[in-house]
């Protein structure tokens, strides 16, 4: 019986709290949620204090059609109160690799931002020139991002940019809406945990208590995550050392810039191809010359094992043609006795 009442307990507080995230259904629950609640106030003396004007407060909010705060639903029209996340990716061609870093840096400080993470990548050895590589991630604040965006394009030659919007304005309000409700809940459960009488009824609503806890953490971390990516944009920038940038495009050159321009391009690669030739060359020397020794002294063996096995033949055949001979001399004397 008393685990009967505290379960009607609970159910009133929960039919109650929806009321802030869901107006419009509780029309058909008015009974229900009045008759839970004057039980509630016979068993435990506790009367719930429930806002009428909370369902409409909540349309007001949220912008609903029909509601009667025209000036809450223009604010949530207006982009500016809007909450969006920005992130963009923005790739880079640099004949000056630490120079571009060196630019990037004071460019992320002047804004007020800052680098996220940032991953480099050496070139090897065996290249006329060393290419090296990076992934930095920058996050600026949301102010800044236009004027960091028109600083950070003029530091190298861009090949890549693509820039987002995400509107999450609907599930900030939504997870807003969800908070309030629970630390409504957690505060009518603490009350009616202070009227409780009966161990198994403190059990009940300390198991809803922490359940009502891990929720509020839960969506709390929600909405932190959302101010900081709405607050701090985040960037993408790639950038990629090369030994000449990337031609412009083709169709801005006219049919004789196109053939300069492809002569010149394929010169710069017969040229690039021969000093890369020359430095894995000179750098893998040592290499050749130890193989050259192995092969040489293989050569030699090669050749002694020859050498030798054609003396035995030759020594072989003359032995058998002596052999033969003296064979030859010794059958006719032996045919005049």
């Amino acid at each position: 019986m008393k685990k009967q009442r505290i379960l009607s307990l609970l159910a009133a507080v929960a039919l109650t709290l929806p009321l802030a995230s869901c107006g419009s259904s509780y029309a058909s629950d008015n009974g229900m949620v009045a008759s839970s609640q004057s039980y509630a106030k016979e068993e435990y003396a506790y009367d719930y204090a429930y806002d009428a004007e909370a369902p409409a407060m909540y349309e007001a909010e949220m912008g609903v059609p029909g509601s009667s705060s025209s000036s809450s639903t223009s604010a949530q029209n207006d982009l500016s109160e809007r909450k969006i996340i920005r992130t963009a990716t923005v790739n880079f061609e640099t004949t000056g690799y630490e120079e571009f870093l060196d630019a990037l840096n004071v460019c992320v400080s002047q804004k007020g931002g800052y680098v996220e993470s940032s991953e480099t990548y050496g070139g090897g050895i065996y290249s006329s020139y060393t290419t090296r590589s990076a992934s930095i991630t920058v996050r600026v604040p949301a102010s800044q991002y236009d004027a960091f965006m028109s600083s950070v394009v003029e530091i190298g030659a861009m090949t890549y940019r693509s820039e987002s919007k995400d509107d999450v304005t609907m599930s900030y309000i939504d997870i807003e809406s969800h908070i309030r409700a629970l630390e409504t809940e957690y505060t009518t459960l603490l009350d009616i945990l202070e009227k409780a009488e009966s161990l198994e009824d403190v059990i009940l609503l300390q198991s809803r208590i922490s359940e009502v806890n891990y929720e509020l953490d839960s969506y709390k971390s929600q909405l932190r995550k959302y101010d900081d990516l709405i607050s701090y944009c985040t960037i993408y920038i790639h950038v990629n050392e090369v030994y000449r940038t990337t031609t412009p495009n083709e169709k801005t050159l006219t049919f004789g810039d196109r053939i300069v321009t492809g002569l010149r391009e394929n010169l710069l690669d017969i040229g690039e191809g021969f000093a890369d030739f020359a430095v894995w060359f000179v750098t893998s020397l040592p290499y050749i010359l130890i193989w050259a020794v192995v092969i040489v002294a293989i050569v030699f063996i090669v050749r002694a094992i020859i050498r030798s096995y054609r003396k035995k033949k030759e020594k072989k055949a003359i032995e058998n043609y002596l052999r033969s001979q003296n064979n030859e001399t010794k059958e006719p004397s032996q045919d005049g006795r």
